[in-house]
């Protein structure tokens, strides 16, 4: 089985390491399993049970790198055989199951019309590399069931074709036993039990509403903070910026909510660790991971707009949530039962 993506494995970004999940749990299932891409990241142990195709990498802009990666991957599968691609990226040529853990280019254009120019030729060939991909995937597996609505609006010609496998989460990691430590963690960084703590993390801030947040900031009561893990900036005495970080799940443990009044995400790793650890969750409906989310219970979901974000955080704030509940709503999201189901999708083609 060949998992195709420009990078996979650990510590270089969700997706590629969702792919690299992938390749540890066909591993552990007896798989031989190879990866072509340009940068790979795993432990050495794992490394050298894998096949690596390693694929150059030329351009300048993310664009002609794309389409070189793809000249270049489609050139080292054509002198391969007997072999099942999973592509976790626009490939526009065969493969067997293309997953859908990138934005679907279509709806985000739809989304993002009023600044996203329409003729631009950047959105015209992922457009046509997104287009390609679907149609020629033997099968199209979404993470969400937002995924596969979308394509049904969009792609109707690909909707038969395609199924949901809920992606997988790290419990070990991200669990509401770290909610014991609560205290001690906002203590370390100077929080008081008074202060309420609203966790955001992202990478791509306007997309997921950082901006809006900071907006509706400034209308909420004063013991109200804000930290943003993701990016770097000027902090204030209720907005701290954090940048990257290697322990985020400190920070779920110490926040009191999580807010993403994202734009659109196909399903936002971000709010499965919130819920993971216990720590309930605000998104939109354009978050995949929306359909686990259960009112009162582990959040809300509201439109994309002040006043629904101000009033759900207002409630939160007055609500009682047990971090346990809220974990139990996604317990079942776990890394096995995602490969087990891609698994009989490949083995029927």
């Amino acid at each position: 089985i060949l998992l195709l993506r420009p990078k996979i494995g650990f510590g270089i970004g969700g997706a590629e390491a969702h792919a690299g999940m992938v390749a540890v749990k066909l591993l552990e299932r007896g798989f031989k399993v190879g990866v072509v891409a340009h940068t790979v990241s795993f432990p050495e142990e794992i490394l050298k049970k894998l096949e690596v195709y390693k694929v150059k990498w030329k351009g300048f802009g993310s664009i002609p790198k794309h389409l070189f990666f793809i000249y270049q991957a489609k050139k080292i599968l054509s002198k391969l055989s007997n072999y099942k691609i999973i592509s976790f990226f626009r490939y526009p040529y065969t493969s067997d199951l293309f997953i859908l853990c990138d934005p679907m280019i279509t709806f985000l254009h739809k989304q993002k019309a009023s600044f996203l120019k329409n003729l631009s030729l950047r959105y015209k060939i992922l457009l046509n590399l997104e287009k390609g991909a679907l149609t020629n995937a033997k099968k199209v597996v979404s993470l969400f069931s937002l995924g596969k609505t979308l394509v049904k609006e969009f792609y109707p010609e690909a909707y038969e074709k395609t199924i949901v496998c809920y992606r997988g989460m790290d419990f070990k990691r991200f669990n509401p036993s770290l909610k014991e430590l609560k205290e001690a963690f906002r203590k370390e960084l100077g929080f008081s039990k008074e202060d309420f703590l609203i966790l955001f993390v992202g990478y791509d801030v306007k997309r997921k509403g950082l901006p809006l947040l900071l907006k509706i900031l400034q209308d909420l009561p004063e013991r109200v903070k804000l930290l943003v893990i993701g990016i770097e900036g000027r902090s204030n005495q209720r907005v701290f910026y954090l940048g990257k970080t290697k322990e985020i799940e400190k920070y779920y443990a110490m926040a009191d909510l999580f807010v993403l009044p994202t734009l659109y995400d196909p399903g936002a790793l971000a709010t499965l660790e919130a819920l993971a650890t216990g720590t309930p969750v605000i998104t939109t409906p354009y978050d995949g991971t929306s359909e686990f989310i259960k009112e009162g219970i582990n959040g809300f979901v509201v439109e994309r707009n002040d006043s629904a974000i101000r009033s759900a955080i207002l409630k939160a704030i007055d609500h009682s949530f047990d971090p346990f509940k809220i974990y139990e709503s996604i317990k079942h999201l776990t890394w096995d039962n995602y490969v087990d189901c891609l698994i009989p999708q490949l083995e029927g083609l």
